[in-house]
């Protein structure tokens, strides 16, 4: 026996058994592998049979002349089948067709369809060991095809579906839908659903030379003393056609060789119902009524000019008359800050930079007359000033003793600089000067004040400022409260008091005390003087406290804030 040169004489029993080891372990492994690739191939194969399976009753569908699909589908078994169709089905297929059944069954034997040619009970079929359930539902809908040529493709139930009102020709169709299901693994149902349209109407007759014409103009609108043309449309027809149409809207008149109608309408009307016919070259031809409409071209109301203050809100309006509504609205120039509704024509918002624009705005009516809307516009240019917000500025409070001379003034900024001045609540004996803001006088009645004054721009915008005056005398006075910290805070729903005091006692006086202005739920005693009660509305209250003397005569007035929380 000859030795190998490396030594190796063979494999020795351990690697033997290592070796079978490695192998067992790599086929239990793969084998899950195969498991599922043999489960996915059974998975495709049932669905392959399942689209065969469908095919075949759409094949059979299509080998049925259109009259047959109902053929006895009686009426309560349609119904039935119709109403028992899975959610998915209703949605994707059914909601958008018609329920339809045999109407040439009588009444009594409205229960037919499980042995028509398309039954209305699922038929069981077994490919390779596999049961398949087929249902198939029939149904109607139609395709609306319009004037414009631009119908669409979609079959729509027509009684949730109304014809559009440029339709030229309805077709109409059965809609079969075929559904397959079968049992899965881990018990999942399969399925496969597909569909076809059958034509329901008699098979037609083709002609392969060009068709009759047909007018597919329906209305024309023009504007009244607005000289302008518009050319009728039609399809079909061997050229040249011949045109006719009575009654026109004064000032029209129609081309016969061209259709096209011209002329500036003098009157305005509306749903004029008009007789046209096209004639071909073959004589053929087709009658249709035209409805015109002669309206004023559309006017735009806009201001002729506008303004508003920075932070202000803006409401304006824009507004169209003549035309054709609904109106279509833009602008450009405006403000920053403010926007035009493209549907309403308000204008809304708050200016927020100071300046002057000019902004031009424009009406777009609605007319259908493709060939006229030159005129369907109007447009405004206009100037819209915003300028700063007006402000008052603060007036410091004020004490002086009475019968001297006073003097304080408003001063105003912002606005449209045009200011005229007014004043409530200043002392007697103190005027405001409308013009300038100054406030001079000699104050006549001691006591605290609380006047408010305010600022009018040009504009008719306003601005205000509160201020105290406090007039002092020898005479008779409040002496509590203290007049420069008479404002009082009180809590809504809590009891509250507060007295009044005056001097008259030391004065030899005998004073009679009223109280105005005071919050709801308090009340005024005149045989104390008291304010008390429970306030019951929470805000801010201007009260005014007045103590009069008739022998001698004096006047003292006590006015101050009281906030209820």
């Amino acid at each position: 026996m000859v030795k190998d040169a490396g030594g190796d004489e063979g494999m020795s029993l351990i690697e033997t058994i290592m070796a079978l080891a490695v192998v067992a372990t790599t086929m239990a492994a793969m084998g899950p592998f195969f498991t599922r690739s043999l489960q996915g191939v059974s998975d495709q194969r049932s669905q392959q049979a399942a689209v065969a399976v469908a095919n075949t009753a759409i094949e059979q569908v299509r080998a049925l002349k259109g009259s047959s699909l109902l053929a006895k589908r009686g009426r309560d078994k349609s119904t039935t089948q119709w109403n028992a169709a899975p959610v998915a089905i209703k949605a994707g297929y059914l909601n958008n067709t018609q329920l339809v059944w045999d109407e040439t069954i009588k009444d009594a034997a409205s229960t037919l369809g499980d042995e028509a040619p398309l039954p209305t009970t699922s038929r069981t079929v077994t490919v390779e060991g596999i049961s398949y359930s087929r249902t198939i539902y029939v149904g109607g809908c139609v395709v609306y095809v319009t004037r414009s040529d631009a119908g669409t493709t979609n079959c729509v139930n027509p009684a949730t579906v109304a014809p559009p009102k440029d339709v030229l020709q309805t077709l109409r169709f059965f809609r079969v839908v075929v559904a397959v299901t079968w049992p899965g693994r881990r018990d999942c149902q399969c399925s496969f659903v597909t569909s076809t349209l059958v034509a329901r109407d008699p098979e037609p007759t083709f002609d392969f030379h060009r068709p009759a014409p047909l007018i597919t103009t329906r209305e024309v609108t023009f504007y009244r003393g607005v000289s302008n043309t518009y050319e009728l449309k039609a399809t079909g027809g061997t050229l040249p056609n011949t045109w006719a149409a009575t009654p026109l809207p004064p000032g029209l008149s129609i081309a016969g060789t061209t259709g096209i109608i011209s002329g500036t309408p003098t009157g305005n009307v509306t749903n004029m119902a008009s007789q046209v016919t096209v004639s071909d070259k073959q004589g053929r031809s087709d009658t249709e009524t035209l409805y015109f409409t002669v309206v004023n071209p559309p006017a735009l109301t806009a201001p002729a000019s506008a303004a508003s203050l920075v932070g202000e809100a803006v409401s304006q309006q824009l507004t169209t008359t003549g035309g054709v509504s609904p109106f279509t609205y833009t602008a450009t120039g405006l403000p920053p800050g403010l926007n035009l509704n493209a549907d309403t024509g308000a204008i809304t918002g708050t200016a927020t930079t100071v300046g002057t624009y000019s902004v031009t705005v424009t009406s777009t009516d609605a007319n259908p007359t493709p060939s006229v809307s030159t005129v369907s516009t109007a447009s405004r240019t206009y100037t819209y000033t915003v300028y700063p917000a007006l402000t008052l500025a603060p007036i410091a409070n004020q004490t002086v003793t009475m019968v001297t001379a006073f003097s304080a003034t408003a001063s105003a900024s912002g606005g449209n600089g045009t200011y005229t001045y007014s004043a409530t609540g200043l002392p007697a004996g103190i005027v405001l000067n409308a013009g300038t803001g100054a406030m001079s006088g000699l104050a006549t009645i001691s006591g605290r004040y609380l006047p408010t004054v305010t600022v009018t721009d040009g504009l008719g915008r306003t601005a205000s400022t509160s201020f105290a005056i406090v007039i002092n005398t020898t005479g008779l006075i409040f002496t509590s409260p203290a007049l420069t910290a008479a404002d009082r805070t009180s809590v809504r729903g809590a009891p509250t008091t507060a007295t009044f005091q005056t001097n008259g006692a030391l004065l030899g006086l005998s004073p009679t005390i009223t109280a105005t202005g005071l919050p709801p739920g308090l009340t005024f005693n005149p045989l104390t003087g008291s304010i008390s009660g429970t306030p019951t509305t929470a805000g801010v209250y201007k009260v005014t406290v007045l103590a009069v003397s008739l022998l001698p005569p004096q006047t003292s007035n006590l006015t101050f804030l009281w906030t209820i929380t």
